[in-house]
């Protein structure tokens, strides 16, 4: 995402993109906004004029003054009043819109990103950028009603008296200089404030993600103080960010009494010379009194800018960010799916951060038949199944299926050949009918019925409430961890897909709630390309072959039976999980065969006993 050494965003490129790309369709709502700003300036303006030509009248002992004079001021204000309101409507719908599809640009970008990207660097200030990117704009579109204020009083000032004018534009221009030395300090710290922002939030969200450990070793004390260290350091930004920001106004408050002191000395010298008369001195004061307040805004904003051009960097620096995994143009047809024929040649992967999780795998998996892949954390396991659905791609290598490249298929079409059960069954809003659905856009709702049946769910989902009906929410989930994997297994099901990817669907469950997803589960396995990662030995004994992987490498293939004649590292897991001495077998087979389920070959021990041959 973002690169290191990349240069500075300018200010011009930041928003003329954001003009291009999310502002410019609005252009017939700016444009009125245009012109209510126009008359918010001209009525803003018009009050010195207006003073100018009454107190004229007022000089001259003019009676109708006493009419038109109040109703002038009351047009006026009126004029400015409703201008205003509706120019706030209009202008705050059209940031509204921009701000929702950012946001659902955003959000996009993240799903659909490489998850190589995802994982390296996901931006942490999802919310706070996108709310900054519109602070700043509606800064801008602030600064666009203070300049035209300022252009409209300055106008009403030169028909009163062009040469004070012109000397008192100076004067303005001069506020340029250390307005912009604060410009270049408040956007360098709200860069700083923004990244100390993701640090905080990174650090809060690990904390909590893992407070079960932290707990249980005691880290409270070094997580806290790891948090204080980054609140602490947001602190002091912050208040050199308020610093510097909140200078801005009492610089411009300074340089408008410098104006006021000008014009006063030089309305006296005029004024003596003849050039201005009492109704002229007391226009200006009033237009340099209207222009003020527009110029201290017009301060304020230019500081808001700056921050909102960081905010920008970092949310186009996200939409830029290339996908590297591209579309092929093969699909299979509805009517004929895969085979599920895989083979690896040669292949290498190297995650972003430069660690090899794989080396030189070389694999064929025959259609129809299921392959285990066991071995210690960290062997590559996982990666060979990221790999599978193209959620990352090979560093070298290729791996095809059906004799075909899985980079030339559409990535939608070959993920469509995929079912995956994990051992973290993902739950998302809606109904338990949706959650099961999910597994095939076209399913019906009988179909989906079916699925249910079939992975052993139906039972606990018709004593539910609302039966499918059931309304999930995913912060408050009420479901066991067996009752999860049940929706999990009958979404797989309702996808009827010909590869199956099981990554430990059973590692969290009780021996009751295994048994009863096992028998789906090889339900679902039937006639299908299945693979399976398992750190339970005794759930993998029937797999047609068993892939043994160390350090990223295929280090034996094999029956379970070939694997433990030759010995090697799966012998050794086994035997550490079965504790499979001499001594120890006797006792083994006594459990293998005790309880209701003795000849039941969901029974892990009665399987591993036959297996044995004890």
């Amino acid at each position: 995402m973002a690169k290191k050494n990349q240069k500075i965003m300018t200010a011009r490129y930041a928003y003329s993109r954001l003009w291009r790309d999310w502002l410019k369709e609005h252009y017939v709502t700016l444009g009125f906004t245009f012109i209510l700003m126009i008359i918010v300036a001209i009525s803003a303006a018009g009050y010195a004029k207006f003073i100018q030509i009454i107190i004229s009248a007022f000089e001259v002992s003019s009676v109708t003054v006493i009419w038109w004079g109040p109703l002038g001021i009351i047009s006026l204000a009126l004029a400015k009043g409703l201008s205003q309101y509706f120019q706030i409507i209009l202008q705050n719908s059209v940031l509204s819109r921009m701000q929702a599809n950012l946001q659902s640009k955003m959000f996009s970008c993240l799903v659909n990103m490489d998850l190589a990207n995802l994982l390296a660097e996901a931006p942490a200030a999802f919310s706070a950028d996108i709310e900054l990117a519109r602070a700043s704009t509606t800064a801008i579109l602030g600064s666009i009603t203070a300049i035209l204020t300022i252009f409209a009083t300055f106008a009403v000032m030169l028909s009163i008296d062009w040469a004070l004018t012109i000397s008192l534009i100076f004067i303005f221009l001069f506020a340029f200089g250390p307005v912009g030395i604060v410009g270049a300090k408040v956007r360098k710290i709200s860069v700083d404030t923004q990244k100390e922002i993701a640090s905080m939030t990174e650090t809060v969200n690990e904390g909590l993600a893992g407070i079960r450990m932290v707990r249980t070793y005691r880290l409270e004390k070094k997580l806290t103080e790891s948090a204080n260290a980054t609140f602490e350091r947001l602190f002091k930004l912050r208040i050199d960010l308020t610093k510097w920001q909140s200078s801005v106004s009492p610089l411009m408050e300074i340089l408008g009494a410098i104006a006021i002191g000008a014009l006063l000395l030089l309305v006296a010298l005029r004024m003596k010379s003849g050039a201005v008369d009492l109704a002229g001195f007391i226009g200006l004061l009033t237009a340099l009194g209207v222009a003020t307040n527009p110029a201290r805004k017009l301060g304020a904003s230019y500081a808001a800018a700056l921050q909102g051009i960081a905010a920008l960097e970092r949310i186009y620096q996200l939409f830029d960010t290339p996908n590297k995994i591209k579309d092929g143009n093969f699909e299979f047809s509805p009517e004929k799916k895969s085979e599920g024929h895989l083979k690896f040649d040669n292949v290498n992967f190297l995650y972003p951060d430069g660690y090899q999780a794989l080396h030189d795998i070389n694999l064929e998996i025959k259609a129809g038949k299921s392959y285990a892949f066991v071995g210690r954390s960290g062997a590559g396991k996982s990666t060979i199944f990221n790999l599978l659905s193209r959620l990352f791609d090979a560093s070298n290598g290729v791996i095809s299926l059906d004799g075909r490249s899985l980079s030339d298929y559409k990535i939608s079409s070959l993920r469509d050949q995929i079912s995956v059960v994990g051992q973290d069954s993902i739950l998302l809003t809606g109904t338990v009918l949706d959650n099961i659905g999910f597994g095939r856009d076209s399913a019906s709702r009988e179909d989906c019925l079916i699925a249910a049946k079939a992975a052993a769910a139906d039972i606990f989902i018709s004593n539910l409430e609302n039966g499918y009906d059931t309304k999930i929410d995913p912060s408050k989930i009420k479901f066991s961890g067996g009752e999860q994997q049940r929706l999990s297994i009958a979404r797989a099901i309702l996808r009827d897909a010909p590869i199956l990817l099981l990554d430990e669907p059973t590692s969290a469950l009780d021996a009751q709630s295994e048994n009863q997803i096992r028998k789906a589960l090889d339900e679902l396995s039937k006639n299908r390309t299945t693979l399976i990662i398992a750190h339970r030995l005794s759930t993998i004994l029937d797999a047609d072959q068993i892939v043994v992987m160390d350090k990223g490498r295929i280090v034996d293939q094999g029956t379970h039976k070939e694997l433990l004649e030759r010995g090697g590292i799966y012998s050794e897991l086994f035997n550490l999980q079965f504790d499979l001495s001499p001594q120890n077998k006797n006792e083994n087979r006594k459990k293998s065969f005790s309880g209701s389920n003795k000849n039941n070959w969901t029974n892990p021990l009665f399987r591993l006993s036959k297996y044995l041959g004890l």
